[in-house]
């Protein structure tokens, strides 16, 4: 349902939010304990967070979902590049990830596990025979958890999702940000990167010495030889960060590689993960995965 302007209440804890729908596209600001953020749907990068901030220090220019490639077994169907934007935004009505978001394309909650309590923002989509929900889960600690899940078979075959996702740091500003492997091997110049040989990244501002690390979730999977890398860091490009135009079959460490400097400069980090799903699983069984950014001295 359209509506010029929309404000949403959820109840379980203290938190307002307010949305501006437009040509099913959604928008909105979020304040939340020390998080602040922006958020949006009409850029055809899933669900788009922009001007995250943390105790009033800036993060990110915005953190993005631009494509999830799929490659099935020996070819027998496509590969192909799922996009979520407007028109794919539907509610998932039949056992959706979360029973609270039953029914809505866009899900806002809050709740409490195990003593710790928790924002998610998600969207909901439907690709052919694909059911995706992409979402950001905060917590007060200071991380939050950039998940996907999805379900479904466009083909009755073993295939691999391959999630791709753009953070845009900018810790507080746009410029003398440094990236280092673990805690202390800076990197100086663009790179791809696996998790078999890294096991998170560190992204610090030279001047202030603010830092963020981001680590792998327990089930991102592993490259193979569709999907070669887990990690490319590059030097932000204006022409290097819109939706994705490269096709199913691009691989992102072969993309924008141009050995430019990355320290002290404005840098973008593309990380992806590979999700197996095997056809006798069926139809019905969600599949997840997704990085946690953590900052550590805000």
């Amino acid at each position: 349902m359209l509506k010029e302007k929309t404000n949403y209440v959820l109840a379980l804890l203290m938190l307002s939010l307010t949305a501006t729908t437009a040509a099913m596209a959604e928008q909105g600001d979020i304040d939340w304990h020390d998080w602040s953020f922006s958020y949006s749907t009409d850029n055809a990068v899933g669900l788009e967070l922009n001007n995250v901030k943390y105790k009033n220090r800036n993060i990110l220019h915005r953190v993005s979902f631009p494509v999830m490639r799929v490659e099935y077994d020996n070819d027998v169907c496509g590969p192909y590049a799922d996009i979520l934007w407007n028109d794919t935004y539907l509610p998932i009505n039949v056992d959706p990830p979360h029973d609270s978001c039953n029914g809505d394309k866009l899900c806002g909650r809050t709740y409490t596990q195990n003593g710790d309590e928790f924002l998610e923002l998600g969207i909901n989509a439907k690709l052919g025979e694909y059911e995706i929900y992409q979402s950001y889960i905060f917590s007060p600690e200071g991380f939050f958890d950039s998940f996907v899940f999805s379900r479904g078979l466009q083909c009755d075959a073993d295939h691999r999702h391959h999630a791709q996702w753009l953070f845009d740091f900018d810790l507080d500003g746009g410029s003398n940000d440094q990236v280092l492997k673990n805690s202390g091997n800076l990197q100086t110049s663009e790179f791809n990167d696996r998790k078999t040989n890294t096991n998170y990244w560190t992204i610090r501002d030279a001047e202030s010495g603010l830092r963020v690390e981001l680590t792998p979730g327990s089930n991102d999977g592993f490259p193979d030889e569709f999907s070669q890398w887990d990690v490319a860091v590059r030097k932000w490009n204006n022409g290097e960060t819109s939706g994705w135009r490269w096709g199913a079959r691009a691989e992102i460490g072969d993309l924008f590689d141009n050995s430019e400097s990355i320290d002290r400069e404005d840098i973008v980090f593309w990380y992806t993960t590979h999700l197996d799903h095997a056809a006798l699983e069926g139809t019905h069984k969600w599949h997840s995965s997704g990085p946690r950014v953590h900052v550590i001295n805000p």
